[in-house]
């Protein structure tokens, strides 16, 4: 469910395990999924866009897991895209927090 009521809000949803040997896995699954985001957000309009990721699906996470959320934070900020990270686990708010990244990655 988007956070916010702007028409461009749309919610991707990850899987799985956000660990070390399935990084690459989620990378690949997201680059997809944001480059359709982009489009379908420039044919929206000059509005800014927002992009929420649900992590309820996200059974386990590593500090590379972590840094891969960072990644999607940097590029969707890059391209000029709020990201919001959508139910995180208390695992990944507590690493999050661990590793001083809380924040830098938006939570809800």
């Amino acid at each position: 469910m988007p956070t916010s009521n702007r028409p461009s809000a749309q919610v991707i949803q990850l899987h799985g395990m956000l660990v070390r040997s399935q990084v690459s896995t989620q990378l690949e699954f997201w680059k997809k999924a944001f480059q359709a985001f982009l489009v379908q957000a420039q044919d929206s309009g000059p509005q800014q866009a927002e992009l929420v990721v649900s992590l309820k699906g996200i059974e386990k996470v590593d500090t590379a897991g972590l840094a891969v959320l960072l990644q999607l934070s940097r590029q969707a900020s890059q391209q000029g895209v709020d990201i919001v990270f959508q139910e995180p686990s208390l695992q990944l708010r507590a690493l999050a927090q661990l590793c001083s990244l809380n924040k830098l990655l938006r939570f809800s």
